[in-house]
């Protein structure tokens, strides 16, 4: 399933998530200009998971595969758009979702629920989420997400803040 936030990105494929992961990347063809950004060592999926757990919490052992799929549409959103607030100075998401939510209390409370859960818990965490899946399995959820840099998206001048 497609993040609604990256509808316009290509996909892509899967990271190497899970690993100690160092990205150099280039400030605008200046070699001399390079920014080194560490990641936590912990799998995206995994993370998302405990960020999700709250909604996933209450889903019934047997809750259909698009439930968790829901909650998870949720955390994502929430997630990412606190990341384009917070990491690139960028509040258009977080006033869209507000926006959308502001005739339904519950939702727009939930929302705000998990994205006080995303600056308090998961503040260092600055990775954005790209494509994602999630699968039933004997076990349970299984997720698999991508994770990306968000200094690495391709930005519009005008745009940036």
């Amino acid at each position: 399933m497609r993040n609604p936030l990256f509808a316009s990105l290509p996909s892509g494929g899967t990271g190497r998530i899970g690993r100690p992961t160092i990205e150099v990347l280039g400030a605008e063809n200046e070699m001399a200009k390079r920014t080194v950004r560490k990641f936590p060592d912990r799998k995206i999926s995994e993370t998302f998971l405990h960020f999700a757990a709250p909604l996933l919490h209450d889903l019934p052992g047997e809750a259909p595969e698009r439930r968790a799929r829901d909650a998870l549409q949720v955390s994502f959103t929430a997630w990412n758009a606190v990341i384009f607030a917070d990491v690139l100075n960028d509040d258009r998401y977080l006033t869209e979702i507000r926006h959308l939510t502001a005739d339904k209390p519950e939702t727009a409370l939930l929302v705000e629920q998990m994205v006080a859960r995303k600056r308090a818990l998961f503040a260092d965490d600055a990775r954005l989420i790209g494509n994602w899946e999630v699968t039933r399995t004997e076990e349970g959820i299984n997720l698999h997400a991508d994770a990306r840099d968000p200094h690495s998206l391709p930005r519009n001048r005008t745009d940036q803040h």
